[in-house]
């Protein structure tokens, strides 16, 4: 276990304690869920996906770290799965369908899997490997090769995009270059937030000078490309060593850090502000706690309003207008890289055209649907939080600092901008599985909302494309010219791209922004509720039972000042 995790486990343990001395509601101790968090951090692991093309010795790469050929090698794209590689001392393979469920298989079956590739979704690989337990929580994954058929391709991606924390890029020495494909997989991998490491693979296939030409081309393209400084690391075709080193080199504790410490010290201030409602509710009489409960309940009920009125107006406010932003954005990304397609089609074929269509469209919908969902949750959060204003200067007196209202949009804000959200994923896994009686909840990022839009559409590129790709190339087959397929791919196949994304991403587009606006709005209710609890369920206790309240305040002000001494001495170190 990482130090880090240790640190945070044991933090939890004594934050669980202090709040245990807190005589008041147990329901109010368990809106902050500190089991849930503990389980996650316990839990966490990091995933370190391999990418690359086809051909690039992405699976020999791991069969030399592994000191074994469990990965086979020259595999057909076809049959090309994304592959876990898990440490487990009894050694089986599990393969996931879409829907979750998985058969197991035992390791020498890989030939049996690889035949119902299309039936399976990814593969988790548990071995008996000593180089993959002294990587934990490090989790390495096998991606299928960029010519993977679309379908494997694309949910391989999804599934990945937003779950790796740092990825191991690999591009042949054949090549000689970054291709137009890899700048793309790198700006989604950044786009997201992560950082990677880059390899250039086969460099016993080169004379050493010329290798040493072709590492310097590339490290000067990712600077122009991404303006970051990165150095490329050379490996034969046994690299085991090399991808140990790099290994080595990145930093799980920052990583598992970063994972976790938003959410940490965002409970944190919900349990400071909690605390700091027991003492202002103890120390102010009858009418004035019911005057806030009620104050509360007002400000509950417009925020409902509100929420009801953003997501009718949803379609005309939002959807509408950025739909056909983006779909214009998707337009013209394709006809810029129309050199690109030309070449693809002439020299691959309907099934290279098709790929190189799928990757322009995949990279403009994820820049596209992320700023602009980042831009409309921005306006959700502000627009709430406006709608409560008038609620702010009275909960003062109940909270830690002048500005309650503040402190919860900012605290969204923060949440819904999470690349990863440790926590929250674990609460989110929860409420599906009908565990809602929790307070607490997960609010969805913009890059969970964005994977939420570009699944299905992505999907719908790939049922589309096939259709429209293969009457023009019945006519490309009799007469290939440069000319004609430039002509075509520009007045044929970009218009019907974006007469096919008009048709479909509005209604996929808009039910994302409804549960956006249901999601930041619970966050919301979910603060109004517990400070409303908290006041209800106090006053009730005063009203129950002789409180002896300057020795209660006394108590919960020892306890604040006891978790703040362990908040600066684990989260703000």
């Amino acid at each position: 276990m990482l130090s880090v995790q240790t640190r945070f486990l044991n933090y939890l343990k004594e934050v669980e304690n202090e709040i245990n001395k807190i005589s008041f509601s147990v329901k109010i101790n368990e809106a902050f869920d500190l089991l849930s968090q503990a389980e996650a951090i316990r839990d966490a692991e990091l995933l370190v996906p391999i990418i690359g093309a086809f051909s690039a010795g992405k699976s020999s790469l791991l069969n030399s770290f592994l000191g074994k050929d469990y990965l086979p090698v020259g595999i057909t794209p076809e049959t090309a799965l994304a592959t876990e590689l898990r440490f487990s001392i009894e050694e089986y393979i599990e393969a996931v369908k879409a829907n979750g469920s998985f058969e197991k298989y035992a390791i020498a079956d890989i030939e049996e899997i690889k035949n119902r590739a299309s039936e399976y979704k990814f593969l988790r690989m548990f071995i008996n490997n000593e180089n993959l337990r002294i990587i934990e929580p490090l989790i390495l994954v096998d991606m299928p090769g960029f010519e993977s058929p679309l379908d494997l391709h694309n949910q391989a991606i999804l599934e990945y995009i937003n779950k790796g924390v740092h990825y191991i890029v690999l591009t042949s020495v054949e090549d000689g270059t970054i291709t137009r494909s890899m700048v793309r997989q790198l700006s989604d991998i950044q786009t997201y937030g992560r950082d990677f490491s880059f390899f250039l693979s086969k460099t016993n296939l080169r004379a050493e000078s010329e290798v040493k030409e072709i590492v310097e081309m590339v490290e000067a393209q990712i600077q122009d490309h991404f303006d970051i400084s990165k150095d490329v690391l050379t490996i034969d075709n046994n690299g085991g060593d090399s991808l140990r080193q790099i290994l080595s080199k990145v930093d799980t504790e920052v990583l598992f850090y970063s994972l976790f410490i938003t959410d940490l010290k965002d409970n944190y201030y919900k349990i400071a502000e909690v605390i700091n409602t027991l003492i202002a509710t103890l120390g102010k009489d009858k009418g004035r706690n019911e005057q806030a409960i009620s104050e509360l309940q007002k400000a509950l009920d417009d925020l409902l309003k509100e929420r009801d009125k953003m997501i009718n107006e949803a379609n005309e406010k939002y959807t509408d207008i950025n739909v056909s932003r983006i779909v214009e954005s998707v337009g013209s990304d394709l006809s810029s890289s129309i050199d690109e397609l030309v070449i693809s089609a002439t020299s691959g074929g309907q099934d290279a055209l098709s790929q190189s269509i799928s990757e322009i469209v995949r990279h403009s919908l994820v820049e596209n649907i992320k700023y602009t969902m980042s831009e409309i949750g921005n306006e959700i959060v502000e627009g709430f939080s406006l709608n409560l204003s008038e609620i702010n200067k009275s909960m003062s007196n109940f909270s830690m600092s002048d500005n309650w209202l503040s402190k919860v949009t900012e605290s969204t804000h923060k949440m819904f901008a999470m690349a990863t959200n440790g926590i929250n994923a674990i609460l989110k896994q929860r409420n599906k599985n009908g565990d809602t009686d929790k307070i607490y909840k997960a609010i969805t990022t913009v890059l969970a909302v964005t994977t939420s839009v570009l699944a299905p559409i992505l999907e719908v590129v790939i049922i589309f494309l096939p259709d429209l790709l293969s009457g023009i190339f019945e006519h490309f087959q009799k007469q290939k010219q440069e000319k004609e397929i430039r002509n075509a791919i520009l007045t044929q196949i970009i218009p019907s791209m974006k007469r096919e994304l008009r048709t479909k991403l509005p209604e996929i587009f808009n039910t994302q922004v409804k549960e956006m606006i249901a999601n930041i709005s619970y966050q919301f209710e979910s603060e109004i509720q517990l400070k409303q609890e908290t006041i209800a369920s106090t006053q009730q206790t005063l009203e129950s039972k002789i409180v002896d309240i300057d020795k209660e305040v006394s108590e919960y002000k020892k306890v604040n000042e006891n978790i703040m001494t362990l908040v600066n001495n684990t989260l703000f170190k």
